[in-house]
């Protein structure tokens, strides 16, 4: 994971952007990371347990011990792996931006469509707005570029997921950890993309009030 982490952003360069690309190569190494480290700690458990069975209860205290310590590491294993899921994916989310900013020309003129007079458009709206000419009083209708909505998802979620990362480490476990992840994640994209932010809240509220998204 060191050396994927160190070489990422070379990485995601000549891969040319292709999250599905990344989503392979995280899976990939989830297999070999966690599912097979995992399987060979279960396997060495199963033999530990078959030998301790010979001999009855004298090896319960023992036996109950190395479940344990089987149990933390599982855990272990999970949680740094998806330390590491939600770093890389922030990591590839900021290049990404970074790619967006460097094709994007921020003072880019937009003019009235009816009588050509500059109107103040934010290029980073996220959403279609409606904006009032000073000059002649018409309506235009400003869509924003599709690299710049494609941030909503490719960048703005992973970037709220690093914020929120150890409460999201601690919501597995506790209830209460998982309304503060809930929070947290959605305070970071209200306050980055105020257009959306009525979105963003409701999406917040009804993670906080549904028992389907807090009961575990």
């Amino acid at each position: 994971m060191t050396c994927l982490s160190d070489n990422f952003p070379t990485y995601l360069k000549v891969s040319f952007f292709d999250n599905v690309i990344i989503h392979n190569v995280k899976t990939g190494l989830h297999n070999q990371t966690v599912v097979q480290l995992t399987q060979k700690a279960e396997e060495g458990w199963n033999k530990m347990d078959a030998e301790m069975l010979k001999y009855g209860k004298f090896f319960w205290n023992q036996k109950s011990d190395q479940h344990k310590k089987l149990d933390e590491f599982r855990q272990w294993v999970d949680t740094e792996f998806q330390k590491f899921e939600i770093g890389l994916y922030a990591r590839a989310a900021r290049k990404i931006l970074d790619n967006v900013k460097h094709h994007i020309d921020e003072k880019k003129m937009h003019k009235c469509t009816q009588c050509g007079a500059e109107l103040p458009i934010n290029v980073y709206s996220f959403m279609a707005v409606n904006i009032k000419c000073d000059s002649c009083g018409s309506v235009n209708t400003y869509q924003p570029d599709d690299r710049i909505r494609a941030l909503d998802y490719y960048v703005l979620n992973h970037l709220a997921d690093e914020k929120a990362m150890e409460t999201k480490l601690r919501a597995k476990y506790d209830k209460n950890s998982q309304k503060e992840y809930y929070k947290i994640y959605y305070g970071f994209l209200i306050e980055t993309v105020p257009d959306k932010k009525e979105f963003y809240q409701r999406q917040m509220d009804e993670r906080l009030n549904n028992p389907f998204f807090t009961n575990f």
